[in-house]
């Protein structure tokens, strides 16, 4: 693929990232430090997720399957972060369905999901957003592409659902 040609995504793909999905597999796979994600694809089963103020995703349960990855992505010698993106959800969901159509079903995980808003606690409230490009809170007028709602992800819990026990010890994190 040369720098001039450009990747077509398709709808599901599209649906896929408008619906939250994406962002919850990224809090199973990099906020769930109890799950080992490490060589399985994540299927996200349900989740309850919306956007904030901030355009940000905010989950309080996701649901998740866990399946092997029998088959690894290929990507293109130019391709860009977000096609490599793409590239790497087409292979898991052909893996997935795969895998699904043979009779597997892997273990399902629910995660208990706590957004804390970072600027809480803070002297005084004042209207602002978080620059990126200064790396400094500035006043919410000056709000534009670099600013952000500073926010976390906490995994609460982390319980095996389809053997009806918790997976972990189920920790509050404060």
């Amino acid at each position: 693929m040369d720098k001039k040609e450009k990747i077509k995504y398709d709808s599901k793909y599209i649906a896929y990232v408008e619906s939250g999905e994406s962002a919850a597999v990224f809090v199973a796979r990099d906020i769930a430090k109890d799950l080992d994600t490490r060589g399985k694809w994540i299927d996200i089963v349900s989740n309850d997720g919306h956007k904030n103020s901030g355009n940000k995703w905010i989950f309080k349960t996701i649901i998740i399957e866990l399946f092997p990855r029998k088959t690894n992505p290929v990507y293109p010698k130019n391709a860009s972060e977000e096609d490599k993106k793409y590239i790497t959800w087409q292979a898991a969901h052909k893996d997935i369905d795969f895998q699904r159509s043979q009779g597997y079903k892997g273990p399902r995980f629910e995660l208990k999901v706590n957004t804390v808003n970072l600027n809480e606690g803070k002297f005084k409230m004042v209207d602002k957003c978080y620059n990126k490009t200064f790396h400094r809170y500035v006043p919410l007028q000056w709000n534009n592409s670099n600013c952000e709602i500073r926010h976390s992800y906490l995994i609460q819990a982390t319980i095996l659902l389809n053997m009806g026990k918790s997976y972990s010890n189920i920790r509050i994190k404060k």
